[in-house]
């Protein structure tokens, strides 16, 4: 069954209302349980860096999913395609612009303590992956925009001259961005999997780093998570940043 460019628009549609209300829902739960102004602080990432993750997580999932399910099924002689393709260069392009800002914010601003799987196995994955992810959506981003240029998509899709390629594959960049895509996809399982891992089994927070709310210094969170009765404390304990 070929789900259709609307039907999939509606499926997203309900998918973001849900994930809007859950989190309005879990920020209230837990705004109610701990009272705002009696909120401990928590090492967490930059506000800013929050917002980009989560676009960024919203935008390269619907761009992989929206290519496998349903443009890869329209023709290229169908105008359905054009806008289709229109819309998944545009965010293409945000998701670069995105992680070069990600970038910078990450380089700028000051980050929680490295996590741990308790596993030095676990710690290499886990921080080879990660890295891996930056790299991979970078790739897809900068393939996806020379594929465009290749192809001359920016006159068809935005200037309204010319008509689509026969196949996009007779291009060397199309295997190039579809093995991308490929990586991308499982890269992403695996750190979906490690943050369910932290999640269920050590139950240690790790997800609270990518969330609202206030921000203890770096230093302070290795005191806490190394505190030991008597332990002289660093000159900006409990410093929010």
């Amino acid at each position: 069954m070929i789900v259709t460019p609307s039907t999939y628009m509606m499926i997203e549609e309900v998918l973001a209302v849900i994930a809007i209300g859950a989190a309005a829902a879990w920020y209230f739960v837990r705004r109610r349980r701990r009272g705002l102004a009696t909120e401990r602080a928590s090492p967490k990432y930059h506000p800013l860096f929050v917002v980009i993750h989560w676009a960024v997580a919203f935008a390269v999932a619907n761009l992989l999913l929206r290519v496998a399910l349903i443009m890869r099924y329209i023709p290229n002689s169908d105008p359905e395609k054009i806008d289709g393709l229109r819309a998944h260069m545009y965010a293409g392009t945000l998701v670069f612009v995105l992680m070069l800002i990600r970038l910078l914010v990450r380089r700028k601003t000051q980050l929680p303590p490295r996590a741990t799987a308790r596993n030095r196995g676990l710690d290499w994955l886990a921080r080879t992956s990660h890295r891996l992810l930056y790299v991979l959506v970078l790739a897809q981003a900068l393939s996806g925009l020379y594929m465009a240029v290749q192809t001359g998509l920016p006159d068809v899709l935005i200037l309204g001259r010319g008509t689509l390629p026969e196949d996009f594959w007779v291009f060397s960049i199309r295997s190039v961005h579809y093995l991308v895509s490929r990586l991308l996809m499982a890269t992403i399982a695996l750190h979906i999997t490690g943050a369910l891992y932290h999640t269920f089994i050590l139950k240690d927070g790790l997800l609270r780093r990518m969330s609202f709310g206030r921000r203890i210094a770096a230093n302070e969170a290795r005191n806490l998570e190394g505190k030991r009765p008597g332990a002289t404390r660093p000159a900006n304990a409990g410093q929010v940043v």
